[in-house]
């Protein structure tokens, strides 16, 4: 059989990895025997193993035909149900299939960093690990991020949802000062941001280019609301005074 590529990892990292090994015909490889530090050593580019009744359920080989150093484990049906293999890149990796054939499990290791993969990839499926040197947690469905909680490089935490078409609907951050700011847009537009800025609570309301109306108290209590041009340009300013 052939399994299929992972298009959760596709969107992560913009890359694929291989993910199957062969379930078809195996060719017997010729085997050399040496004797070495008084053992004896088998040199072969596969082995299969098989069970009692002659069912094929392990096969190791130095290169199948995926280009793959893999060792393979098959049920009693004959489907593959898990991986654990070097493939091409060099890259580690463990797959548990289901009796489908469907991944359900998978593991990776590349440039550093690791993912743990679960679920159906064309489904629902979640991503825990490490991508560019940044922690996360990632919620996808029918091959869409839906939901992402990350850690970036210098610390600071941020939480994104997707709509239906993998676009940022919200995002929710603590920045390196540790000031919090949330967003909201619409259809790829940012649309709205509400957070504190320079000890500053502020509320900026955009059209689908342009923030119109800023809305802000600083620290000292004084609020202001400005209006401003679909250029940009400030139209009217209202300095009030905080209630007594």
């Amino acid at each position: 059989m052939r399994v299929q590529g992972n298009p959760v990892i596709v969107a992560l990292l913009c890359t694929s990895f291989l993910g199957g090994v062969c379930g078809g015909a195996l060719v017997a490889a010729s085997v050399v025997t040496l004797r070495a530090q008084g053992s004896q050593v088998v040199t072969t580019t596969q082995v299969n193993v098989v069970d009692p009744d002659g069912r094929l359920r392990v096969v190791l080989a130095g290169q199948d035909e995926r280009r793959m150093a893999s060792l393979s484990f098959y049920d009693t049906a004959g489907q593959v149900r898990g991986v654990i293999g070097i493939d091409e890149n060099e890259m580690p990796l463990v797959r548990l299939f289901d009796q489908a054939g469907q991944s359900r499990l998978q593991l990776l290791v590349q440039d550093g960093d690791g993912l743990v993969i679960v679920g159906d990839e064309n489904a629902r499926s979640g991503v825990f690990g490490i991508a560019g040197g940044s922690p996360l947690l990632s919620l996808f469905d029918a091959g869409r991020s839906r939901a992402r909680l990350q850690v970036a490089s210098d610390g600071s935490p941020s939480l994104r949802l997707f709509d239906g078409d993998g676009r940022q609907s919200i995002g929710l951050a603590v920045g390196a000062s540790d000031a919090p700011l949330m967003t909201f847009h619409d259809q790829g537009h940012l649309r709205a941001v509400f957070g504190v800025q320079e000890q500053a609570a502020v509320l900026n309301m955009a059209d689908a280019q342009q923030v119109r109306l800023v809305i802000g108290v600083a620290r000292d209590g004084r609020p202001s609301v400005s209006f401003l041009s679909e250029n940009g340009q400030l139209v009217q300013e209202l300095p009030l005074e905080p209630s007594r």
